[in-house]
């Protein structure tokens, strides 16, 4: 199970054709951060969307 670096929630899979083929792609239903988890090298990436700056 993969949990939110941010408040310790479980996170949800995201589906990979939704993110260009991530295949270890989470987000945290509390905060609506996403993880990309790549196994192989044991690195997480959080990336948190940023949705004000793509409206302007």
């Amino acid at each position: 199970m993969v949990t939110c670096p941010l408040c310790n929630q479980p996170m949800e899979g995201v589906d990979p054709q939704d993110y260009g083929g991530f295949n270890d792609l989470y987000i945290c239903g509390a905060c609506q951060i996403e993880q990309a988890v790549y196994w192989d090298m044991g690195e997480r990436v959080v990336l948190q969307n940023d949705d004000e700056n793509q409206k302007r």
